[in-house]
């Protein structure tokens, strides 16, 4: 896998027009994505950035939409629009390719920037500072027209740098939204850039894990700068209603299958948050029995238990363990 060494070395070498991309990713948000281009649009720098726009064959008007922008701004707004629906992981894909620049920004369509210098304090940051690899801040949560008064980086107490010992624990790393990168993309070898684009991971905890694993990522900027908007039917609100862990206990084994598919000597310290999902796959199994779900949730926790990566007398102790404590009051 490429170093901090190399990656600094090409960006010294690299003559682009372009100091930094925004990556943005688009797809049915054509209420919401004007917001997430003009908080970009409204950014003061003293260098040039280049907005990528990459649409996922919405169907509710958001290309005319970002046709109109790139016309009003053709050198500041590249468009990459899908003739079909390929999904967030190939519409990214395609977005990275694109990014012609030393370092890159993101900002999912529907967020929002709050902060008109956050890409120059950034910029200005990882320029003065070579030891680290990314810069990355805090959010406000939105759900309707309610905002949070507290970050989500307050909130987990993570106002620490994100290190290669946080990413391989898998530890919270921060919304996209606030990711402020040296383009590790546009400098690693096609090869692993294959390989690393492969894994159909969410960046939002794809991209700083394998950043900081390369160096640290800078996380001690205590002021918010972007919005996240939440969603009652997002996969992350989901999570709380339906079963999911099938999908969250297979999510994490991929890490660790990215990890060695660029040949990382390290491996992600994860047995503990996966031996919880599967304990809870086996309670939510359990209180849905008699439900409309319950064959679906004990399905669902058969595969984690059959999947092999413990043996099937270890998740028993676990469990018996977890009802104890739960009869004796401990939870």
């Amino acid at each position: 896998m490429i170093s901090l060494e190399e990656i600094l070395e090409k960006q010294k070498r690299d003559s682009s027009k372009y100091k930094v991309a925004v990556c943005v990713t688009s797809y049915n948000q054509s209420d919401v994505i004007e917001d997430a281009l003009e908080g970009i649009l409204n950014q003061k720098t003293t260098f040039p950035f280049l907005i990528v726009v990459g649409d996922d064959c919405s169907t509710d008007g958001s290309m005319e939409l970002l046709k109109s922008y790139q016309e009003n701004y053709p050198d500041r707004i590249r468009l990459v629009l899908q003739p079909e629906n390929v999904g967030l992981f190939q519409n990214r894909k395609a977005i990275f390719k694109c990014c012609d620049a030393p370092y890159i920004a993101f900002c999912d369509g529907d967020d929002y920037w709050i902060d008109e210098n956050c890409l120059q304090k950034k910029y200005d940051f990882l320029e003065k500072h070579p030891n680290y690899i990314g810069y990355q801040t805090a959010c406000f949560d939105r759900s309707g027209d309610e905002i949070t008064s507290v970050s989500d980086l307050e909130k987990r107490n993570c106002f620490f740098d994100f290190t290669k010992e946080n990413a391989l624990k898998n530890e919270y790393p921060g919304q996209v939204g606030g990711f402020f990168f040296r383009n590790i993309y546009k400098y690693m070898p096609e090869e692993d850039f294959e390989k690393y684009t492969d894994i159909p991971i969410d960046d939002s905890g794809k991209l700083p894990i394998m950043a900081a694993i390369i160096a640290p990522v800078f996380r001690q900027d205590r002021n918010a700068t972007f919005v996240y908007r939440i969603y009652a039917e997002s996969m992350s609100r989901q999570e709380e209603k339906r079963n999911t862990c099938r999908q969250i206990f297979m999510s994490h084994l991929l890490y660790q299958k990215m990890l060695e598919q660029l040949k990382i000597e390290e491996k992600m310290q994860i047995d503990d948050q996966l031996m919880t999902i599967a304990v809870n796959s086996f309670f939510t199994a359990l209180r849905s029995s008699f439900g409309k779900s319950g064959k679906e949730n004990w399905s669902q926790f058969m595969d984690i238990n059959n999947y092999g990566y413990f043996e099937k007398r270890r998740i028993r102790q676990e469990i018996r363990k977890s009802l104890l404590k739960k009869v004796n009051g401990g939870g």
